[in-house]
């Protein structure tokens, strides 16, 4: 059965990212000096990204009703209430999509997480000798991420200057590899730990990278130019796999790593 629901959330994954790039677009082509072309292509990318959503909240309820666990139910309230905020179009109803897209995108990962054959076999218990402990860095991870996605998504609706998104960037790639090279420097042998933080490593530098090619795509070239929505698109779409491999490694970490007084995971 776990192998089923594993498979049925990779699947509710894959739909939701498509959701994610399907509404990237929209936003890309959603900006002030939009060109009649832009305009023209723009209700298509709108249709489809209704159309992905919609599959990804049906597909959550069927992950909330098999699984029967909080983050499935908080998922799909997530999911009912950011298709509403999606039809509003206004500034900030947009940013609260921006952002519980994220949340609602993030329980789909952890379905995906906890559906595994890796964590049917049950964790493999290591101490946290670190302060702060690295079971408090697993909440503040990724809460700093959706603090991102929030700035990033107040930037594109004029909401706020780009500067905030940028230096919060910084925060956060900071954070990010102190806690990536610790745990790959001190659990080199650990089965789960070590590839996730790989893995949340490298998405990380690639959406840094991103952002700063955005950034300099949108100096030099007209804000709905193809070069800047494909690297928007590219930008949006990573921060969302970020936010995945964050939530990813948080949810490994509190599973396996043990403080004393704190419970386990389950």
């Amino acid at each position: 059965m776990k192998t089923e629901l594993h498979g049925f959330s990779i699947f509710a994954a894959l739909v939701a990212v498509l959701a994610i790039i399907t509404g990237a677009v929209v936003t890309s082509l959603e900006r002030p000096i939009a060109a009649n072309a832009a305009n023209s292509i723009n209700p298509a990318f709108e249709f489809w990204h209704h159309i992905a959503g919609g599959v990804a909240v049906v597909l959550m309820l069927g992950l909330a009703i098999a699984l029967r666990s909080q983050f499935a139910w908080i998922g799909l309230a997530a999911g009912i209430v950011d298709a509403g905020l999606g039809f509003t179009g206004q500034a900030f109803a947009s940013i609260l999509h921006a952002l519980i897209a994220q949340v609602f995108f993030g329980c789909i990962v952890a379905a995906t997480v906890t559906t595994s054959a890796r964590w049917k076999r049950g964790p493999v218990p290591i101490e946290d000798s670190w302060r702060p402990s690295l079971r408090s860095l697993a909440i503040a991870v990724p809460a700093i991420i959706l603090l991102q996605t929030t700035l990033g998504a107040s930037y594109r609706y004029r909401a706020l200057g780009v500067l905030w998104h940028i230096l919060n960037a910084m925060i956060v790639l900071l954070l990010i590899l102190c806690v990536a090279v610790f745990l790959i420097r001190q659990f080199p042998e650990h089965p789960t730990l070590k590839p996730a933080a790989v893995a949340l490593a490298v998405i990380t530098s690639i959406q840094v990278m991103l952002g700063f090619t955005t950034f300099m795509m949108l100096i030099l070239f007209p804000e709905t130019s193809l070069a800047v929505v494909i690297t928007s698109v590219l930008h949006v779409t990573t921060g969302a796999l970020t936010f995945g491999a964050a939530l990813t490694l948080s949810i490994l970490i509190r599973y396996n790593i043990r403080v004393p007084g704190a419970a386990a995971l389950v």
